[in-house]
């Protein structure tokens, strides 16, 4: 590799590491903002102003490429996404905004063992090592005696289970379409959905004042976990391997875990600590171990804003 090529790719690496950075910082963020607001009018208004945002960016010639079919494949990807997100910020009500951000990380391990019975595409031997050493890792990071998961947790963890049928859905679904269009309409079905179950679940609350804390969080989640992480992964995810950038995808529990210690004061014990970083090495060793059989990857398509 030519040293202006090799340069090129460490500034893309750079840009996706900015990205992870994003995401991570958001699971503190939203676990603030939800004290304030409830969870799915917290959510419509994040999705309505990231679909703005994205609608801009699209333009014309990408709507263009959406026909009837290609609206019906974003409502289905947002409907999976955003049962993924209300799992996760519900959970977020309930566990550690740390432990989320580990626990939504077991997407990327959970992908593989999804995709042979739903594409036919069978699990590396590496994914299988990668799934056995993060579910040790959720062991300890949710250690209790007698051990058990508590409610935040399991719901983050069913969270992840949703991102990987997101993911898989990705890889089923998009091959056509303008891609921000897609994400468009991703956006705007989750703004829909969860505007319609705040005005039918929740009571209509919204504050009197308008804190920064609540202001900064629309603005961070929005513009920079959604539009900006999207722009960025579109155009800079293409300049290096799919490997590499997955591997910099699984900064981002560890930011989660550094910010919320950081902006929240939590307290992780040594035992969740460890299951932490265990989480992330399993979904190393899925990536490294896999990407020496690409026949078996069941992953090549640019994934993954949930944050």
């Amino acid at each position: 590799m030519s040293p202006s090529k090799k340069s090129t790719q460490h500034f893309a690496e750079f840009m996706l590491v900015t990205v992870t950075l994003f995401w991570g910082a958001t699971f503190p963020i939203v676990k603030e903002a939800i004290e304030q607001l409830p969870v799915m009018a917290f959510l419509w208004v994040r999705f309505a102003l990231a679909a703005l945002l994205l609608g801009f960016l699209t333009g014309r010639k990408g709507f263009a490429t959406l026909d009837g079919a290609g609206w019906f494949k974003g409502i289905l990807l947002g409907a999976l996404l955003l049962s993924a997100y209300l799992f996760q910020t519900f959970g977020l009500e309930r566990t550690s905004s740390a432990n989320a951000g580990f626990l939504t990380g077991l997407n990327v391990v959970w992908v593989p063992l999804l995709a042979g019975p739903l594409l036919k595409k069978p699990a590396a031997f590496g994914a299988k090592i990668g799934v056995s050493i993060a579910l040790g890792g959720l062991v300890l990071l949710t250690w209790h005696n007698p051990w058990s998961l508590n409610t935040g947790d399991l719901l983050v963890l069913i969270c992840s289970l949703f991102v990987a049928l997101h993911i898989l859905g990705l890889d089923r679904f998009t091959a056509g379409y303008n891609a921000c269009a897609l994400t468009f309409v991703q956006n705007l079905t989750m703004a829909v959905f969860s505007c319609i179950g705040s005005l039918v679940f929740e009571p209509i609350s919204w504050p009197r004042h308008w804190p920064f804390s609540l202001i900064s969080a629309f603005l961070i989640t929005a513009i920079f976990a959604t539009a900006y992480a999207f722009w960025a992964m579109t155009k800079y995810q293409r300049l290096t391997t799919p490997t590499r950038a997955a591997l910099i995808y699984t900064l981002e529990p560890v930011w989660a875990a550094l910010f919320s210690v950081w902006l929240l004061n939590e307290q992780l014990s040594s035992l969740a600590w460890i299951g932490g970083f265990m989480i992330v090495a399993g979904m190393v060793v899925a990536e490294t171990l896999s990407s020496s059989t690409p026949s078996n990857d069941p992953l090549t398509v640019d994934t993954d804003y949930l944050n």
